[in-house]
């Protein structure tokens, strides 16, 4: 299944890395399976897990779209697939890749004396190596 939200997940950081925009058919493809492992592994650990899609909702709504709903309704899905302690982390390894981008952003507009003004970060491209680790660590687990 971690497999499967994977590719969810790299075909969702594909396209907000090209359009800067959340495909929302892959919440309609993804869900369905989520919804069922989330039931079958035992629903409590993936309603917890869902606060940091609520979370990000609400951010996106008190911040009028600076934080991209997209991003939330995504980690909303992604509860389905991860428990609490993975998803939370899969947040915080993605705002440190963010931050890294965001860095080069800077650094790149002062280097050409230019502004970065309307630059964004596309988060979902940032939770992509994040994501990647958490399920090859996962499967290395499994194996020992």
């Amino acid at each position: 299944m971690r497999w499967f939200w994977l590719l969810g997940l790299t075909l969702a950081a594909w396209e907000d890395l090209r359009r800067r925009e959340f495909p929302y058919w892959i919440l309609g493809v993804w869900l369905v399976p989520g919804a069922v492992y989330a039931v079958m592994s035992g629903i409590g650990d993936h309603l917890i897990a869902a606060a940091v899609g609520a979370v990000m909702l609400l951010l996106s709504k008190a911040t009028r779209g600076a934080l991209g709903e997209g991003d939330g309704l995504f980690f909303l899905l992604t509860a389905c697939y991860l428990r609490f302690s993975e998803t939370a982390a899969l947040f915080l390894m993605g705002l440190g890749v963010s931050g890294v981008w965001s860095m080069g952003i800077l650094l790149r507009s002062r280097w050409r004396a230019d502004t970065c003004a309307g630059d964004t970060v596309p988060f979902l491209t940032c939770i992509w190596l994040p994501g990647v680790w958490l399920v090859c660590r996962q499967l290395g687990a499994a194996g020992h």
